[in-house]
């Protein structure tokens, strides 16, 4: 969608993108329709230097414990991905496999 411009993809009009903190990295506010295909991907990145910003400008001061946040300093961030089809009655999974999302699933797969 970065490619086509995810304003004019996942936005119109009538649904604008939110500015809110945790919402306005969200690239398609459109209503979907049976036969849309899209990439799910939650994820979570720890930015030292971001981070550090934030808590100096008290950045989204009520949505962030920043004392909690450094000792994910060094954790770096993760990314799951999950392509996923529109469906008459929800959507279904693409691919064959899907990755370990599990705790246990990651765990087991690391210690392979």
């Amino acid at each position: 969608m970065e490619d086509l411009g995810e304003n004019y993809v996942g936005y119109n009009d009538q649904i604008v993108r939110a500015t809110q903190f945790g919402l306005r990295s969200l690239r398609m506010g459109k209503e979907l329709k049976v036969g849309h295909a899209l990439t799910v991907e939650p994820g979570i990145y720890f930015i030292p230097a971001l981070i550090e910003k934030w808590k100096r400008d008290n950045t989204n001061a009520e949505f962030i414990n920043f004392d909690k946040l450094t000792a994910y300093y060094d954790f770096g961030g993760i990314r799951l991905e999950d392509d996923i089809l529109i469906t008459p009655n929800g959507c279904r999974l693409l691919g064959s496999k899907r990755l370990p999302i599990t705790v246990e699933d990651v765990e087991r797969e690391m210690s392979k």
